[in-house]
């Protein structure tokens, strides 16, 4: 059964996922405006999905789901990823890995990318598929048992507290945790949004009036944050800058609710594609094409403008390879034969 597109949604997920690769692209310290966005953009694709999240009833048919749409591709892109790890590692070595070097990412796929002795990390990206699984998970169980509702809003509360304190001594660096820690509470707020039909009527001047206030909002508490020195009052003001961060994005998509766009419909079916494979596409052309021509040394800095120019054109590349996906291979986006929105 067909369902119908939320179109602002489409806008979030496209504008959200291509706001994560000039992320990646490492640049200058404090390059701007992506600083600016590093702060919440990621934590606005875990609302998306939590917007998207359908009440869970069958926790079976879920991880049937789950398999599909976040192992499945998990898998795929880490294993695609691997031969791009191989000539990296060959390239700026100067020579062959170890056999024990060689095994050490293979091993970090299953072990969701941890750091260990015995593995590393290798798609590293690909931690939000892990941490979304969990996500899902969490709220599947909670949905279940009496009570549930609390029990997530505690998580949540957890969640804060435990990303502060990675934050203050760094217990842990790992991905995985350390997004599962500073999302969930962003990802749940997302879920109850879309219970309490919450964004679901589009007006566009109360959206523009909404959105320039939410705007003018988490540009000061960006600021705030940014400058403060006190971590405590750093901390803090971390969680009003990243709400304040994906409203002003939520009613900005909204704005661009009454355009259509074919080719915003593909992306946002292909943002599996953005996440399982940008940063190899950003790799190749740094490795493949800029450094041999160019001599672009290993360590090289990219402005925030070369960032971003990069960045669309990681964005271009991607669009026939997801037309391709979503006509052939539907499975590696996670997807079967429905393309109406999906967490």
């Amino acid at each position: 059964m067909k369902t119908s597109r939320i179109s602002w949604i489409d806008w979030a997920k496209v504008l959200a996922i291509a706001m994560v690769v000039p992320i990646h692209i490492p640049q200058e310290h404090g390059a701007q405006p992506v600083t600016y966005f590093e702060v919440f953009i990621v934590q606005a694709f875990f609302f998306y999905s939590g917007y998207l999240k359908k009440v869970p009833n069958d926790i079976k048919s879920n991880l049937q789901k789950y398999w599909h749409g976040l192992i499945v591709p998990y898998l795929i892109y880490n294993f695609l990823f691997y031969p791009y790890w191989f000539a990296k590692f060959y390239i700026t070595n100067h020579g062959m890995p170890t056999i024990t070097e060689a095994i050490k990412p293979i091993v970090g796929i299953f072990l969701l990318q941890i750091e260990t002795m015995i593995s590393c990390g290798l798609n590293s990206v690909t931690y939000f598929l892990v941490t979304l699984l969990i996500m899902h998970l969490l709220l599947d169980i909670c949905h279940q048992i009496k009570y549930g509702k609390w029990l997530m809003f505690g998580f949540c509360i957890i969640g804060c507290i435990l990303y502060t304190l990675s934050k203050y001594n760094y217990f842990t660096r790992e991905l995985v945790f350390v997004g599962l820690f500073k999302s969930i509470p962003f990802y749940y707020l997302g879920f109850l949004c879309k219970q309490y039909h919450v964004f679901e009527k589009v007006d566009f001047k109360k959206d523009l009036g909404n959105f320039l206030l939410t705007l003018i909002i988490s540009i000061a508490s960006f600021y705030y944050h940014a400058t403060e020195s006190n971590f405590a009052l750093h901390m803090i003001s971390f969680w009003p800058t990243v709400l304040f961060g994906i409203l002003a994005f939520t009613f900005f998509c909204k704005l661009l609710d009454g355009i259509h766009s074919n080719i915003v419909v593909n992306y946002s079916n292909g943002t599996m594609a953005f996440i399982g494979l940008h940063w190899m596409i950003a790799g190749t052309i740094r490795y493949g094409i800029l450094r041999p021509l160019f001599h672009v040394p290993n360590d090289y800095v990219y402005s925030s403008a070369e960032a971003y120019l990069l960045a669309l054109v990681v964005t271009l590349i991607l669009y026939p390879i997801i037309l391709f996906f979503l006509k052939k291979c539907p499975w590696i986006l996670g997807k079967r034969t429905n393309f109406a929105n999906e967490a």
